[in-house]
């Protein structure tokens, strides 16, 4: 039975994780989160300060390709205070994953 718990108990700590990482909330309460699309993301934070657009993988010519992801990046003050460095990432006109960086730390 402990071993059962143990294994559970594991498994949650690692999916709620997973689930924290990808979302980050800025000042004012506003939550950025994986699913949005672009237009959302700049209907609330507004323009980038810097963009980039990185393929991922090779196409072997089966059909099979890389994908497209592009970055956004921004500063960006967090809702506990401080100020962030901010990168979402897009596939398919969709948030896929996003970093932050305290600035200064």
């Amino acid at each position: 039975m402990k071993y059962i718990f143990a294994l559970f108990f594991a498994f949650a700590l690692f999916y709620s994780s997973t689930v924290e990482a990808c979302s980050f909330r800025i000042s004012g309460g506003e939550l950025i989160r994986c699913g949005m699309s672009k237009i959302e993301v700049m209907n609330k934070i507004g323009s980038p300060e810097y963009t980039s657009t990185d393929s991922i993988g090779v196409n072997d010519g089966y059909g099979r390709g890389g994908r497209t992801v592009q970055s956004w990046s921004y500063i960006v003050q967090g809702d506990i205070g401080g100020d962030y460095y901010l990168t979402v990432q897009f596939a398919a006109n969709k948030v896929v994953n996003i970093e932050t960086k305290q600035v200064n730390r």
